[in-house]
């Protein structure tokens, strides 16, 4: 009963209060209220048939329903009789209201994929190939992990250990690393000491495991005693970190984590999937082997 119900709520524009707010299917989401909306004809008919309802909620003249009539025809000849079908049924069972909100969030979801999808293949070059970023792993490896990272990010040092994993594991695989620093000022010196550092030719891969194991918060300093240590020469570093192009590749991360509505780190992409958070090394593997796959079966 109520699957073909919440097809009528989306056309019929129902709101339904939850909490202190609304929940509302809408034409304001098409792709959601079509995937809803396109329901079964026999279950509406099932549905219809099922409920009985008030008199005083009943329309006067409801318009013939066939089992072929779909949900929106019924909404176009008795958007009345529509409403008042799914009040009455809202009444009877609360629990409908449950269904809508899983419908709705799996609905959303499910366009997020496909727009993820779309938006990482018209900019695989600049996610895929970017001269700019820092490569661990096998830089000539045939599938490539990007991540988006912060170095003062707790969720990031966790995921480094399954990153490095991968690459200890992994030999076909290639870490493509940008720095996107979203935790403040200290985040973004830091930052840029990386982006100096890989541009006087650094170890990048013994940088971000050495920055990812320090204890103390990321900062410029902390940034450059790791990358003197790690043999840096100091007058070089320093005439890296007064280049104006040093925030080209920072400025590109934040144009890419926009369009991908990434908001937080880490964040990882494998071919035309987007990982959010420290997901673990099982799901990583996991979705380099699809791309692994998918590579294979071309």
């Amino acid at each position: 009963m109520s699957r073909p119900l919440l097809g009528l709520v989306a056309i019929a524009g129902i709101a339904l209060p939850i909490g202190l707010g609304a929940f509302a299917l809408t034409n304001t989401a098409p792709t959601v209220g079509r995937q809803i909306a396109g329901l079964d004809a026999e279950l509406l008919e099932r549905a219809v048939e099922a409920e009985t309802l008030p008199l005083d909620l009943a329309p006067a003249a409801p318009t013939p329903i066939s089992s072929s009539t779909s949900l929106s025809a019924l909404a176009e000849a008795d958007r009345e009789g529509a409403v008042a079908l799914v009040r009455q049924a809202l009444l009877d069972n609360p629990l409908i209201l449950d269904e809508a909100v899983e419908a709705l969030e799996a609905a959303r979801a499910s366009a997020e994929v496909d727009l993820v999808a779309d938006v990482i293949a018209e900019n695989a070059d600049l996610l895929f190939d970017d001269q700019n970023a820092s490569i661990m792993g096998n830089p000539d490896g045939a599938i490539t992990l990007v991540e988006f990272m912060d170095y003062n990010c707790g969720f990031c040092k966790r995921a480094h250990g399954d990153v490095m994993r991968l690459i200890a594991e992994q030999n076909d695989v290639r870490v493509l690393v940008k720095d996107f620093p979203v935790l403040g000022p200290g985040s973004l010196e830091a930052a840029q000491v990386a982006v100096a550092f890989r541009a006087i030719g650094g170890d990048m891969t013994a940088f971000i495991d050495a920055m990812m194991n320090e204890s103390v918060q990321a900062d410029a300093a902390m940034a450059r005693r790791v990358a003197l240590e790690l043999g840096a020469d100091e007058p070089a570093l320093d005439l890296a970190l007064d280049s104006p192009s040093l925030m080209e590749p920072i400025g590109e991360a934040y144009a890419l984590a926009e369009q991908l509505n990434i908001r937080g780190t880490p964040a990882f992409i494998v071919g035309d999937q987007r990982l959010m958070g420290a997901v673990g090394f099982d799901r990583l593997a996991e979705a380099i082997q699809v791309e692994r796959d998918r590579l294979s079966a071309l």
